[in-house]
């Protein structure tokens, strides 16, 4: 097995930084953006030159042209190579950082290895770029950099014992780090280090005024057990963009995805809205007269220190939202653990969802209707992440995650009990079936994905008929539990 392909875990400790190693550590994170930014500039500048030959240009025609997929398979390895060539690979990425004037003028700070390191970060840029579905590659705007990271454990830096000395380049002017990192708590943490450290990263986190540096050590191996119960059986769980619904033989629940990052945000787009109007006071001359920016010419804005505080919270509540998001997710995800090990979702690519519509359309008044999509419920909601925490936390326990086949299986339009599809829109939020029930229609799906076919094309409807009944008491149950919150709930869960 490839190193790169074994299973490894992160162990993430508090680094206890002093001001002066605080100012050495910001002057290293500058660094390493300009170096990423200087190595991105060396191979576009490289990937433009090769643009402009001529037997690129004869070869992306033949791409073009080509209809047969044996010979379009061809031409892509021609390319492949082609691009191989001219430097575009993960060695020469690596050579070429360390060539750049910018990594030998600061040599007493950033050592080689780091600096390859970054320059595998832009091959994967690049690679994406080149052999995926990325669009262009990036510079880094400044203080966007939140992480520095090594090759390797001890190139660069190493820990000993509740220290972690990060070392400069070859250089006489050496300048060499020694952080204290937070004593270890628990046995989670002891058992952990236990394990083979793969590299080493220094992340920075923004925290009120200032930023706080944490280490992520990457282990060999899975993570050490924390000895959480995890139930077995089957369990549907049927995700929105800001809901989830889930149904196992002993729970079905409706809930909201991070209900906690509610209130965060609304003060977040209430400072957005302040911030927005001091800029205008503040720039009165970079905004055209029907109140748009100005465009075509350089631009310089000026940011008031009433501004500049604004900004700060926002940050601040950007930083807790994620965290809340994270803490959330996880909770939710070890909660389902403990009803059962086998989790049935629907194949679905939520950044799909994410885009505007791109037909123009007009409503029933002739004004052209919206294009946005779902775009901000997913940015804060984010049904991605708790999907991979959950199939990590799955693979860690020896659970599984099976996807089913969202075009056949149509978990929204089947009834089972006339074994039969019906379409319904969007606004509909429940089932009526034939046997007479009214059933909440997330939580009906989940109820049908719970019950997949092996094949994971369709439901199982003997299955979903020896299971109905249980589900149907724990769905009314779950109906007069929300309707006796006190609290509004989303549209979309339909609750009356």
């Amino acid at each position: 097995m490839a190193k790169n392909e074994q299973n490894c875990c992160v162990l993430t400790l508090p680094l206890l930084t002093e001001p002066w190693q605080e100012h050495i550590i910001e002057t290293r994170f500058r660094i390493m953006e300009q170096l990423k930014n200087a190595l991105i500039a060396k191979e576009l500048g490289k990937l433009n030159n090769l643009k402009r030959t001529r037997e690129w240009k004869r070869l992306m025609k033949s791409i073009q042209d080509a209809k047969d997929e044996k010979e379009k398979k061809q031409l892509f390895k021609k390319r492949t190579e082609l691009l191989r060539n001219v430097g575009f690979s993960d060695f020469s990425f690596s050579n070429d950082v360390t060539n750049l004037k910018i990594h030998k003028h600061f040599a007493e700070h950033i050592n080689s290895g780091i600096a390859q390191r970054a320059g595998k970060d832009v091959w994967r840029a690049f690679e994406k770029y080149l052999f995926s579905n990325g669009k262009t590659v990036h510079f880094h705007r400044r203080g966007t950099l939140d992480s520095v990271a090594n090759r390797y454990a001890r190139e660069g830096m190493m820990i000993d014992g509740d220290i972690l000395t990060w070392k400069g380049g070859q250089s006489d002017h050496q300048i060499v780090l020694k952080i204290r990192i937070r004593r270890l708590k628990n046995a989670y943490e002891r058992e952990m280090l236990q394990k083979t450290v793969r590299n080493l990263r220094i992340v920075r986190k923004w925290m009120k005024t200032r930023y706080k540096y944490y280490l992520q050590i990457t282990l060999q191996g899975d993570p050490a057990s924390k000895y959480r119960s995890v139930g077995k059986g089957r369990i549907g769980i049927d995700i929105g963009t800001q809901t989830i619904a889930w149904s196992s033989p002993t729970e079905v629940r409706l809930a909201e995805l991070a209900a906690g990052i509610k209130r965060n945000h609304a003060e977040k787009t209430a400072l957005q809205r302040k911030m927005d109007r001091s800029r205008r006071t503040a720039n009165p001359q970079n905004y055209n007269p029907d109140g748009t920016i100005r465009r075509g010419v350089k631009l310089r804005w000026v940011k008031t220190k009433h501004y500049l505080r604004m900004e700060g919270r926002v940050r601040e509540l950007e930083r807790k939202n994620a965290d809340i998001r994270q803490y959330e997710h996880i909770c939710m995800a070890n909660h389902i653990l403990s009803l059962g090990n086998e989790v049935y979702i629907e194949d679905m690519s939520f950044k799909g969802l994410q885009g505007r519509a791109k037909e123009t359309k007009l409503d029933k008044n002739g004004r052209f209707a919206r294009k946005k999509r779902f775009g901000k419920s997913l940015a804060n909601r984010a049904p991605s992440m708790f999907v991979t925490i959950l199939e990590n936390k799955l693979k860690a326990s020896g659970g599984s995650l099976h996807k089913v086949n969202t075009r056949t299986f149509r978990a929204s339009q089947y009834d089972h009990t006339a074994d039969e599809f019906k379409k319904k829109t969007l606004g509909q939020r429940w089932n009526h079936l034939k046997n007479g029930d009214k059933i909440q229609r997330d939580l009906y799906s989940a109820f049908l994905l719970m019950n997949a076919a092996p094949s994971l094309e369709e439901p199982d409807k003997k299955l979903c008929g020896k299971t109905y009944p249980q589900f149907n008491r724990l769905h009314d149950a779950e109906m007069e539990r929300l309707r006796a919150e006190e609290k509004p709930h989303l549209s979309s869960m339909g609750i009356h």
